[in-house]
């Protein structure tokens, strides 16, 4: 089945994010990046993610290629992705399609607003692309849509500001005169922009806090938190 991006969502503006995973060979790129930098990552999920009770479901959105399903189909998870890039889907498909809890990739815009029959999960992940969108509206629609299909936590990684990490890389743009495309927040920031999308920030956690830039944070559905 040729999967096709069906969503019909239209952003206020357009940012890298959403295109240059369709770029000739950008999605067989990502699926090599860093073994060690994969692992690095999959270290900082460990320590916030719950155990999988038995039928545990999870959302991967964006899933990219598939690299954290497969972690989350290790851990026990029954594991949908969700991508905008028909590239990443095909990527994920092909990697984790004979898995027997992998249950399969969806065209999905994260941005767009969730139908009323929209499958809800056990656990939401979305890991690094929130600091792909350009703007707190950007961030809302996408931590509103992350909180209407979850029913457990929605864990989300993010970049911090108070970095040496993030201020390299800002020194790089400011002596290149390059553009970035990764815009940072303060976890006050993320917890106040997600109350107002039905999320409360429960803990957060970074890879090196002060050091490097990514982070994650565990959000809770106000209504399951209740």
């Amino acid at each position: 089945m040729k999967l096709v991006n069906d969503a019909p969502h239209e952003p206020a503006a357009t940012y890298a994010g959403r295109t240059k995973y369709d770029a000739p060979g950008r999605a067989a790129r990502y699926a090599r990046r860093s073994a060690r930098r994969d692992a690095e990552e999959r270290a900082l999920l460990a320590r916030v993610l719950p155990a999988a009770a038995a039928g545990a479901t999870a959302l991967d959105a964006p899933c990219g290629v598939g690299r954290l399903a497969e972690f989350l189909l290790e851990r026990g998870f029954a594991v949908r992705g969700a991508d905008l890039s028909p590239a990443m889907r095909e990527g994920a498909e092909a990697a984790l399609g004979p898995h027997p809890r992998w249950l399969g990739a969806e065209p999905r815009d994260l941005e767009a607003a969730p139908t009323a029959t929209a499958a809800t999960y056990d656990l939401v992940l979305c890991f690094r692309f929130l600091h792909h969108l350009p703007d707190a509206a950007a961030r809302a629609r996408v931590l509103r849509s992350l909180a209407a299909r979850a029913r457990g936590p929605v864990i989300v990684s993010y970049h911090h500001p108070v970095s040496v990490h993030h201020v390299a890389r800002a020194l790089r743009r400011l002596l290149t005169g390059r553009r970035g495309d990764r815009h940072a927040l303060t976890t006050s920031r993320l917890a106040r922009e997600a109350a107002a999308c039905g999320l409360r920030l429960e803990r957060a956690v970074g890879v090196a806090p002060y050091r490097r830039d990514l982070w994650v944070a565990v959000l809770t559905p106000v209504a399951a938190a209740r």
